[in-house]
């Protein structure tokens, strides 16, 4: 996930990129009414691919827990493409390649 190119080894780049993906989800994630109402709560997993060039494709719901979640997690993770920043794409032998990335996104409906 973009914002971490700076960090030092590989595991501070992980822990910094998770950490900024979760951010930009929880702070952009829409619950929606009629899950909320129905008081649906669960995990949507969602798999998309990483390309080349840092863009996100072929986001593909894997497990949905109804109510319309599965459509609010798809309708972030394609707002990741109208970003200022891309992806850092995966490489290997050097060359940036397509990864699959799979996704679990957690909906809690907040206690008051």
């Amino acid at each position: 996930f973009p914002g971490c190119e700076d960090k030092g080894t590989d595991k501070e780049k992980s822990e910094c990129s998770r950490t900024k993906l979760l951010e930009y989800i929880y702070g952009n994630l829409k619950y929606p009414a009629i899950a909320r109402e129905n008081g649906i709560e669960g995990q949507v997993v969602l798999q998309f691919v990483v390309e080349r060039d840092g863009s996100i494709t072929d986001i593909n719901v894997v497990r949905d827990i109804g109510g319309g979640c599965g459509e609010a997690a798809v309708n972030v993770i394609n707002g990741m493409n109208k970003m200022g920043n891309k992806w850092v794409p995966g490489k290997q032998r050097g060359r940036p390649v397509r990864v699959l990335f799979t996704l679990p996104v957690k909906f809690v409906i907040a206690s008051s």
